[in-house]
């Protein structure tokens, strides 16, 4: 993937480009995950820029699927509102989604333990359904461990020294 420097000019430039109606909004960076660059767009959405070779595929399932099981998951999740093509400024494909507020989960104080176990395995329980018809799969996941075991062992083809 091509290193792209994402900064506020550029996601601004690619808005105006791609979704003028959003592009006066107020924007500031937020955080860079594993895989996207997310910026905050006004007060209720998000841009999501990817920043790893694999980001491109996830965003186009998650734009794809997000829709179809937020009504299945009893707690929120992102809604996607645009899917933007790559262009000559950003050769990616990049989404705006809704903002949901709070603070990740690996940083939050509990407060509730018990009901913040309950929530979480009442969404598991929902997730974890038959998948809907055309869902797409994960070689990597959900596999029998036979069939994982070569990529996985200290000498697979997936090892590191």
């Amino acid at each position: 993937m091509a290193n792209v420097e994402i900064d506020e000019d550029l996601v601004r430039s690619l808005l105006c480009e791609q979704c003028p109606d959003l592009a006066g909004l107020p924007l500031r960076q937020v955080t860079a995950g594993w895989d996207n660059q997310l910026w905050r767009l006004g007060e209720d959405l998000a841009v999501r820029l990817p920043r790893t070779p694999r980001a491109p595929s996830l965003l186009r399932k998650e734009h794809q699927w997000l829709p179809v099981l937020a009504p299945r998951l009893p707690l929120t999740v992102p809604t996607p509102i645009r899917m933007a093509e790559p262009s000559a400024r950003f050769p990616q494909p990049w989404m705006v989604t809704t903002w949901i507020p709070g603070e990740p989960g690996d940083r939050a104080t509990i407060s509730r333990g018990q009901e913040a176990a309950d929530s979480l395995a009442g969404f598991l329980r929902a997730l974890h359904q038959a998948a809907p018809t055309g869902a797409p799969t994960n070689s990597g996941r959900g596999v029998p461990l036979s069939d994982a075991h070569a990529r996985v062992r200290p000498d697979g083809p997936g090892a590191r020294p």
